[in-house]
């Protein structure tokens, strides 16, 4: 379903069978596409005379303790982030090491963009109050949406807590693990 909503940037990874190594045509197009085990730079394509947007971007992946300032693929700096829970258990229940993650995002990811403006999605599970995503919801500056892990409990969970269709089932997990 992806390459039909977005050949252009699927096929020439499929017709290159994985090896991006080697100079590639599309369309009788040099298409400079690369992918490594951190990065993927899509390829370089034209249609009706004119780059499709995608030509060129790159997706790279980076832990949040790797060095971020400065970061750079090629001669493109970020134009977006995506922060994937970054705090840990014991992250959220230290003051200084949530001040030490809300300082990392504000002077090193913040200032990624050569641009002056960069795009930070941030999804994260609460844990703690006063936490990263505590300080981030109540920050002025970030615009934040929640959603519920659990919409609604199944009736059969409310309803018949100890002997109900549920609570057999946690039972007869709890006993297959204990079965290994």
């Amino acid at each position: 379903m992806f390459v039909q909503d977005f050949p252009d940037v699927c096929l020439p990874f499929i017709s290159c069978n994985g090896f991006t190594r080697r100079v590639q045509k599309y369309r009788g197009y040099v298409i400079d596409m690369e992918r490594n085990t951190t990065s993927i730079k899509f390829p370089r394509i034209i249609r009706d005379g004119e780059e499709v947007p995608t030509s060129g971007s790159v997706i790279t992946a980076r832990g949040i303790t790797s060095g971020l300032r400065g970061m750079k693929v090629g001669r493109l700096r970020p134009d977006i982030c995506l922060l994937d829970d970054i705090q840990t258990a014991e992250s959220a229940s230290n003051p200084e090491q949530v001040l030490k993650l809300l300082d990392l995002i504000k002077k090193d990811i913040m200032n990624l963009s050569s641009k002056g403006k960069l795009a930070v999605l941030m999804t994260s599970t609460p844990l703690l109050a006063e936490d990263l995503c505590e300080k981030i919801e109540n920050d002025i500056a970030w615009k934040t949406t929640k959603y519920p892990a659990i919409i609604k409990w199944p009736k059969d969970m409310v309803e018949n807590p100890d002997d109900g269709l549920w609570a057999r089932y946690f039972k007869m997990y709890d006993t297959e693990l204990a079965d290994d």
